[in-house]
C-alpha cells in the first residue's frame, strides 16, 4: 500500500477543508488515481482512517509544511481527468456509436456506463451517438421502461443524435430473412425446443437443415398464419460441430404471439437479439461498440451475420461488467423483489437504479465520474458504495446548504447565558456569501440528540453557531469563545419542524430539524450537519428526506 499517495490527498483534503480531512473524500481521491486500488478497498480504509486521524490532529501550519516535504502545492493539480482510450479505425467525423437497451427494466448503473461510454467516444471523434431500443421481446418491454430509459439518459445529460426502435424495422427483418432463405443461407427449423438444445449440443444436425428452399418459404409463410409459438424458428446455417456453441446454427427468427406496446398486434415474427442488433447495426452504419463482457461470445456470431448479407463489420469492444457489492442488479430478480415486496419498487434506496439514485439525492456529474473512474477494462471488479459515494460527495458538497436536526432529542436548559431569542448561521461555512439561515432560540428549551448528550455529557460543548456550555440536563453557560479542538454538535429549540429521513438500507428514522427548512422545496438537497446529506422527497403533509450518505 502506497502511504504517500494517502498522506498526500489526506493533507490536501485538510488544507482544503478547514484542517479537517474526511476519509471518504480521501479515498474517492485516491480510487480516482489508482483505479487497481479499487479491489484493496477493505485494506485501504484502516490505513486512511489512521492517516486522517493522525493529519487532523495537526494544526493548520503542520499540514501546510508537510504537504510541502512531499512536494505538492494546494493549488496544483493533482489529478488529471480520466480520459477514454483511443479506438482502432477512428477516424474524425466518422465515428458512429450506440446504445441498444432493451426496455425491459429501469436502467441501473451498467447501462448508464455503457451509454455514457458509447456517447464520450461520440463526442471524442466529433461523430454520431444512437440511442436505439431493442425491443423484440414483446412478453417483456413496456412503456414504463422506455420512459424510464430516456429519463434515465436525460437526467445524465447524454443526448443522442438518433432515437431509434427496432420494431421499425420488422419488415426490413422479413425482406433479410427471406434473402438468406433464397440463397440457401438459412432454414426454418420445426424441430422441437428440447431436440434442438440436444442436437446443439452433441453437434447434430436435425432434419430441417437440408430442406430445399420452396419447403423453407412454404414453412415461413407459415410462421405468419399457422404455426404457434415455438412450433417454428427460422435458423441461420453456420456449423453444427462449431467450437463456439453461439455458432451452430443459431435462431434468428421466431414467433411471439403477443401484443407489443409500440405495434400491438400487428406482427407475430420477431427476430433474435442477435440477428436484430447485427442487421441495424450494419444499416445505421455503426462503427463502434462498447457494451458489457457478457455478451462477448456473441460478437463472432454478429459479425458472421453482417457478412451473410453483405454489412460491414462493426468494431465491437468489451467492458467489464460491474456492480456495487449485495446490490441486486439482475431485472428479474428485481421484479421478484418488488412483488414479495423485499423491495419497494425500482426507486427503492437500496438499488443502483438511476430512478433510485436520483430519489436519493445523488449527482449526476458525480455518477458519471464515478463511471468513468471505473475504466473501460475486461477486469472485473466488485465495487462498494463507498467509492460512488466519495466521488458524489465531491461534487455537491459546495451545492448543500447546512442545516441542523436531531434524532432522539433530549431536553436541556442554558444557564447563566447572555439574553439571545436568535442566531444567524452561515447556509455555508465555505460560502458566506450565500447568506445565512435563522435560527430561533429559547435558552430553557433546546434539543439534542440523546447519543450526544450521552457522549459528552460533563463535558465543555460547543453548540454550533451559539456558544460553548458545559452539558447537562441544565447546561452551564461557558464562553463564546471558538475552541478548535472542542466537541461540537448541532441542535435545535423548542420551535422545530418533524421530519422523516428515507435511510439508504431502506429504513425510516424520525427526528426534529430548525424551522428553516419549511421553506425548501421538493428536490432541494442539503446537508444535515453531521448527520449527512439528503434529498427533499415530500413536503406535505410532512417533511419526508431521503439519505443520500454521510
Amino acid at each position: 500500500m502506497d502511504k504517500k499517495i494517502i498522506l498526500k490527498y489526506t493533507l490536501l483534503n485538510a488544507i482544503q477543508h478547514d484542517g479537517k480531512a474526511d476519509v471518504q473524500a480521501v479515498l474517492g481521491k485516491i480510487v480516482a488515481e489508482k483505479p487497481e486500488f479499487r479491489n484493496k478497498i477493505k485494506e485501504l480504509i484502516p490505513e486512511i482512517k489512521k492517516t486522517v486521524t493522525e493529519v487532523n490532529s495537526w494544526n493548520k501550519e503542520r499540514q501546510q509544511n508537510e504537504i510541502k516535504k512531499i512536494g505538492v502545492t494546494v493549488e496544483k493539480k493533482v489529478e488529471e481527468k480520466k480520459e477514454l482510450p483511443d479506438l482502432p479505425n477512428a477516424k474524425i467525423g466518422k465515428v458512429v456509436t450506440v446504445f441498444p437497451p432493451e426496455p425491459s427494466k429501469y436502467p441501473h448503473l451498467g447501462h448508464a456506463k455503457a451509454a455514457l461510454v458509447n456517447y464520450l467516444y461520440a463526442k471524442k471523434y466529433k461523430g454520431k451517438f444512437i440511442t436505439r431500443f431493442e425491443d423484440t421481446n414483446p412478453k417483456l418491454v413496456k412503456n414504463e421502461y422506455y420512459d424510464a430509459i430516456i429519463n434515465g439518459l436525460k437526467w445524465l445529460g447524454i443526448k443522442w443524435d438518433k432515437l431509434d426502435y427496432t420494431s421499425d424495422h420488422l419488415e426490413e427483418f422479413y425482406k433479410a430473412t427471406e434473402k438468406l432463405i433464397k440463397e440457401n443461407k438459412a432454414y426454418v427449423c420445426v424441430c422441437e425446443q428440447s431436440e434442438i438444445k440436444k442436437n446443439r449440443r452433441f453437434m447434430i444436425e436435425c432434419k430441417c437443415r437440408n430442406n430445399p428452399v420452396e419447403k423453407n418459404f412454404e414453412l415461413w409463410k407459415k410462421m405468419f398464419t399457422t404455426f404457434k409459438e415455438g412450433e417454428a424458428s427460422v435458423r441461420i446455417k453456420i456449423s453444427m460441430d462449431h467450437k463456439n456453441a453461439a455458432m451452430r446454427d443459431p435462431s434468428i427468427m421466431r414467433i411471439i404471439d403477443h401484443p407489443h406496446p409500440r405495434t400491438i398486434n400487428k406482427y407475430r415474427v420477431w427476430p433474435m437479439y442477435d440477428f436484430a442488433t447485427a442487421l441495424i447495426d450494419g444499416w445505421e452504419g455503426v462503427t463502434h461498440r462498447v457494451r458489457s463482457k457478457e455478451f462477448e461470445m456473441r460478437k463472432e456470431l454478429q459479425q458472421f451475420i453482417q457478412k451473410a448479407v453483405g454489412l460491414k463489420i462493426t468494431y465491437i469492444t468489451e467492458m467489464a461488467r460491474f456492480n456495487l457489492e449485495g446490490v441486486p442488479s439482475s431485472g428479474r430478480q428485481i421484479r421478484e423483489m418488488i412483488r414479495s415486496k423485499e423491495l419497494t419498487g425500482w426507486d427503492d434506496p437500496r438499488l443502483t437504479t438511476l430512478i433510485a439514485l436520483k430519489k436519493r439525492g445523488f449527482d449526476p456529474e458525480g455518477i458519471k465520474e464515478f463511471l468513468i473512474s471505473t475504466g473501460v477494462t475486461k477486469t472485473e471488479s466488485m465495487l462498494t458504495w463507498d467509492v460512488l459515494e466519495s466521488f458524489n460527495r465531491s461534487v455537491i458538497d459546495s451545492k448543500c446548504n447546512r442545516y441542523f436536526a436531531v434524532f432522539n432529542p433530549e431536553e436541556i436548559k442554558i444557564i447563566d447565558a447572555p439574553e439571545i431569542d436568535k442566531v444567524k448561521v452561515h447556509l455555508h461555512p465555505d460560502f458566506p456569501k450565500r447568506g445565512f439561515r435563522e435560527i430561533p432560540v429559547n435558552l430553557n428549551k433546546i434539543l439534542i440528540s440523546r447519543e450526544d448528550f450521552d457522549k459528552f455529557k460533563g463535558k465543555e460543548i460547543r453548540l454550533i453557531g451559539l456558544f460553548n456550555v458545559k452539558l447537562d440536563r441544565k447546561a452551564k453557560f461557558t464562553s463564546k469563545k471558538l475552541v478548535m479542538k472542542m466537541p461540537k454538535i448541532q441542535w435545535v429549540s423548542e420551535e422545530n419542524v418533524p421530519i422523516k429521513i428515507v435511510m439508504s438500507d431502506g429504513s425510516v428514522k424520525e427526528c426534529v430539524a430548525e424551522p428553516e427548512i419549511k421553506k425548501l422545496k421538493v428536490d432541494d438537497r442539503i446537508q444535515l450537519i453531521r448527520i449527512g446529506f439528503t434529498r427533499i422527497d415530500q413536503t406535505k403533509p410532512r417533511l419526508v428526506l431521503y439519505f443520500t450518505h454521510r
